[in-house]
């Protein structure tokens, strides 16, 4: 039995699970603080991860060539599940993102990012390289759609990440420089029609980054006092705790959205660069376990979900710092919000599945 047991599990990566629980026991010790040395949003937390304990414990029970298989099911789902948005979804803060089920409320836009990428995958996989004409008209249509959708809600910043990482597949796959480049100066030449189709609040939001100063008590309001925090916390921070821009209320969303400020301010640019270093441990592991995958769909799911979450905690880092205008993008692993929490985990436990650390053993399943 218990060789049994060692075959099935040997492909895990431990260096990566260690990782990840280093990520989110430094979500839950800000969380921790951010309510107010209460444990209700660790515990709501800890609830909503069980979705994924179960995804993971059937994940483990498939065979790579099942998995792979299912990904235009879970893509069609994901695409219901946008629909019913624009049709049933409820509003909040001026956008339809949500569905409510009744026990809780979930953001279809969250499993696109995995649903795509395994979708891409499992497409490019099957046709084959170099990549043919057929499989980049095929591939381009399945991102354009989630992408329209997710638009429509409106989220821009999130519209932007599945493009972007449906595009990093095409391109980890060798699509031509030439369409790259095309596609780079088709944009610029666009932005003018972009910028006239935003909705108000968003181009304010690039307005107010451009001239933060101009408006503080309004639509600078976020950015201004997590400024402020992150500045006030040094070197190595006032203590956990202790920051008073977070903890009198200062800085809107300081258990969501800006989270990231209260580490700044808390733990002062000593625990922000431990969290930066986690962030880019976690992403290049998963990088290079996909590198290592003699299988391309294997190849292309861990790096893809790498990319994703390093990209979602830089836009998110971005925003909270004023580098970037304010977009709805969680901190992954410690903003406080069920769907980004699972669907994180989800990913990496795909990683976890396909990212055999040595290659060698990759028909170990």
């Amino acid at each position: 039995m218990s060789r049994i047991r060692s075959s099935r599990y040997d492909h895990i990566d431990p260096i990566l699970i260690y990782l990840l629980l280093s990520a989110i026991l430094f979500g839950f010790l800000s969380l921790y603080s951010a309510d107010h040395q209460n444990w209700g949003l660790i515990t709501k937390q800890l609830i909503r991860a069980t979705p994924a304990l179960i995804a993971t414990a059937i994940l483990f029970k498939l065979n790579k060539r099942t998995l792979q298989d299912l990904t235009p099911i879970i893509y069609t789902a994901s695409i219901i599940l946008l629909i019913m948005v624009l049709l049933l979804g409820y509003m909040t803060n001026g956008a339809q993102r949500w569905l409510n089920l009744g026990l809780f409320k979930f953001e279809p836009s969250e499993l696109v990012k995995i649903s795509l990428p395994l979708t891409l995958a499992s497409i490019i996989a099957k046709d084959g390289l170099p990549l043919k004409n057929y499989s980049i008209i095929k591939s381009s249509l399945l991102i354009i759609l989630p992408f329209i959708l997710v638009l429509k809600q409106p989220d821009l910043g999130t519209a932007l990440i599945i493009a972007t990482i449906g595009g990093l597949c095409l391109f980890l796959s060798g699509l031509s420089r030439m369409i790259i480049l095309s596609l780079c100066a088709l944009l610029c030449i666009s932005s003018p029609i972009i910028w006239s189709q935003m909705h108000d609040y968003q181009k304010q939001r690039v307005i107010t980054l451009l001239n933060p100063e101009d408006d503080i008590q309004h639509h600078g309001y976020h950015t201004h006092q997590s400024k402020i925090a992150i500045g006030s916390g040094g070197m190595t921070g006032k203590g956990l705790l202790n920051g008073t821009q977070n903890q009198l209320g200062f800085v809107p969303e300081h258990k969501t959205d800006f989270v990231f400020s209260l580490i700044c301010e808390e733990l002062g640019f000593i625990g922000a660069t431990f969290w930066l270093s986690l962030v880019l441990a976690i992403g290049v592991r998963a990088i290079l376990l996909g590198y290592r995958q003699y299988c391309l769909f294997s190849k292309l799911c861990c790096i893809s979900v790498g990319c994703n979450f390093m990209l979602n905690a830089w836009i998110n880092m971005a925003m909270v710092t004023g580098i970037i205008p304010v977009v709805g993008i969680p901190l992954p692993l410690i903003s406080y919000g069920g769907t980004s929490f699972v669907m994180t985990l989800l990913g990496f436990a795909i990683v976890l599945k396909l990212g055999n650390p040595d290659p060698r053993k990759q028909g170990a399943w």
